[in-house]
């Protein structure tokens, strides 16, 4: 069971994603709030859920920095961004925070609940919206000299191309018919040669300057 809680500040909206949600078998929301503080009481009282679904736009406090707090204060939380916000900055700003997915309020309820399972399992759900606004910023300062392969190996590539597309390690790993270990070991062998340590400095890296990625 997925526990989840629900942080927007519009009651219909609200009210709406928590008994979509609750349709779900393997989805139980045990919180819905209309601001980030009464969301952060709530975990210190009650205790941490799996999922946040964090609204941006916030009365008081952001959710771009209730996001920052969460994660700091409880990096286990996942933290999907669900807006009607497809600007680069926020989206940016978002992922800097800590969030590990961030997707759009028109989303559809199926879509929803799929994303919101890929972030409890692993994944990095974006709506392709978001992917494209995404990478287009990480594209701003391309550079015309030459690509850095960084020496990745051509499975290595499959794998890095898994990450930035969100999928989990056990979707990665049926892709390319390889072992869920196997895949670990990929994305560590990635982050050594990348010199990187989180997937916001993974995704700059691969997309930015001359990054290996960046033509695609």
């Amino acid at each position: 069971m997925i526990r989840i809680m629900i942080c927007e500040d519009e009651r219909e909206a609200r009210e709406g994603f928590r008994y979509l949600l609750g349709l779900d078998e393997e989805i139980r929301v045990v919180g819905a709030f209309a601001s980030a503080e009464q969301l952060i009481d709530s975990i210190r009282e009650v205790g941490t859920p799996d999922v946040v679904m964090m609204d941006i736009g916030l009365p008081e406090m952001s959710g771009i920095e209730a996001t920052r707090i969460i994660h700091e204060k409880w990096p286990q939380i996942n933290i999907l961004i669900l807006t009607i916000f497809e600007e680069e900055e926020k989206i940016l700003s978002a992922i800097q925070a800590g969030a590990s997915g961030y997707v759009l309020k028109n989303t559809r309820p199926g879509e929803l609940t799929s994303q919101i399972k890929a972030l409890y399992r692993g994944g990095s759900p974006i709506s392709p919206q978001i992917a494209r606004t995404l990478l287009g910023e990480l594209r701003k300062e391309k550079s015309p000299a030459d690509h850095v392969d960084y020496n990745l190996t051509p499975r290595e590539l499959d794998v890095v191309k898994g990450i930035i597309a969100g999928y989990t390690y056990r979707e990665i790993a049926d892709r390319y018919n390889i072992s869920g270990s196997t895949v670990k070991k990929h994305i560590l062998h990635i982050y050594k040669k990348l010199n990187v340590s989180s997937r916001v400095e993974f995704m700059k890296k691969m997309y930015g300057p001359n990054g290996p990625l960046s033509a695609l």
